[in-house]
């Protein structure tokens, strides 16, 4: 089951906004945050996909790989995060963003689920979701930015 974490409406049809994201040029400069990505297999970007990459989360760089476990064009992509620590401890972590139209744009919102080999206490959990969204919320309203400048007509001069 997914918590929510974060959405952001977006002025852009949802076609032009799944798109967007899903686009791995675009990543390194829409978030800063994102240090690093290397993509370990061809397009096209889907079912399957996956990534390396190396990301800032507050003040240190983290390194995951992930990849694409459901993919609904345009509404729908569910994401497997593999970080070490996690996977050491038998930790299993999905994000999935859901996009659906709303007020002449998108709304874009994004979940995520942790799955422990034993439950886990109500205080580290928020101390896990909490940082998730905030950083989820960072990165909405940098896309959110960059699609759309990228959508605005510039006035004939």
């Amino acid at each position: 089951m997914y918590k929510y974490l974060a959405s952001a409406w977006v002025a852009a049809p949802r076609d032009a906004v799944f798109a967007y994201y899903c686009d791995p040029a675009n990543w390194r400069p829409t978030l800063p945050s994102v240090l690093a990505v290397e993509m370990l297999n061809d397009p096209p970007f889907g079912l399957g996909t996956r990534w390396r990459q190396l990301r800032r989360f507050f003040w240190m760089a983290q390194e995951s790989e992930a990849e694409v476990v459901g993919f609904v064009p345009p509404t729908e992509l569910e994401c497997r995060i593999r970080i070490a620590k996690l996977d050491a401890a038998g930790g299993r972590l999905q994000v999935a963003h859901y996009l659906k139209e709303e007020a002449g744009g998108t709304r874009w919102i994004i979940g995520a689920s942790l799955e422990m080999p034993e439950r886990i206490p109500r205080l580290a959990e928020w101390t896990f979701f909490a940082p998730m969204r905030w950083s989820a919320r960072r990165d909405l309203a940098a896309f959110k930015t960059a699609i759309e400048r990228m959508r605005k007509v510039k006035p004939s001069s």
